[in-house]
């Protein structure tokens, strides 16, 4: 039991790592480079007793490194990392990938720059009392707004220079309240921030389809196809605005 115990320990921010980067209703690419810094943070804390769930957590360890230990160099992935303002670039292991990014931004922002503008105070999440998975995020901003300098300079060194936002706000309603002050960082936001991270939320409609267009509808047409699977991925308060 206490084997079982342990292994569940390591295997549950696994599957809060799963289960968040599988959303359709939310973004979900920023969150992959921040998510495995904490994911690889939180394993490294974690000192099981028994033999075989020590193996399990290095094979785990292993596999991460091997499968996205390059993930900082993925543009799209690094970029929109970068734009969300609850990240930036906190979770960065890997500062020439950060700066290369950063650089890559930079060459990307075109037209007139926006004057700084004083950053708000930074609304504080309430963590949940049973499993905290950002507890190293929380840690990583907190030492960020400490270091917090005033830049005078492009786009993006004003917007870095800013303390990073709540875990709990909304990438676009962040960026809604800034694209005056960022108007060329705001269309960058829109543009990468939409992406999602996994296959998940396609593979879901993919089977919404197979469902609705079976053999006792097969003359339903594409057009209404597509306004039914619409019309089916709404939420319900939605019909009633």
């Amino acid at each position: 039991m206490e084997t079982l115990n342990e292994l569940t320990t390591v295997l549950k921010p696994f599957e809060y790592v799963t289960r968040e980067s599988s959303g359709q209703k939310y973004v979900t690419i920023s969150k992959i480079i921040p998510m495995l810094n904490c994911l690889t943070t939180e394993l490294n804390s974690i000192t099981p007793n028994s033999a075989i769930v020590k193996e399990c957590k290095d094979v785990l360890l292993r596999e991460l490194k091997r499968r996205y230990g390059m993930i900082e160099l993925n543009d799209h992935a690094a970029i929109a990392t970068i734009l969300d303002p609850r990240f930036k670039n906190l979770h960065f292991q890997d500062p020439s990938a950060c700066g290369r990014a950063i650089q890559k931004l930079r060459t990307m922002v075109v037209g007139q720059l926006s004057s700084p503008s004083e950053s708000e105070d930074d609304v504080s999440s309430t963590a949940p009392p049973e499993y905290d998975f950002w507890k190293h995020h929380k840690e990583l901003a907190h030492g960020h707004k400490k270091k917090k300098k005033s830049h005078q300079g492009d786009e993006v060194s004003l917007y870095l220079s800013n303390p990073v936002v709540s875990l709990k706000s909304n990438p676009f309603a962040e960026w809604d309240d800034m694209k005056l002050v960022f108007p060329c960082l705001y269309k960058y936001a829109q543009q990468y921030l939409i992406v999602v991270a996994t296959s998940v939320p396609s593979e879901c409609l993919f089977s919404k389809a197979g469902a609705t267009m079976t053999q006792t509808r097969n003359r339903l047409s594409s057009k209404y196809l597509e306004q039914l699977l619409f019309l089916g991925n709404l939420n319900a308060e939605k019909f009633f605005v």
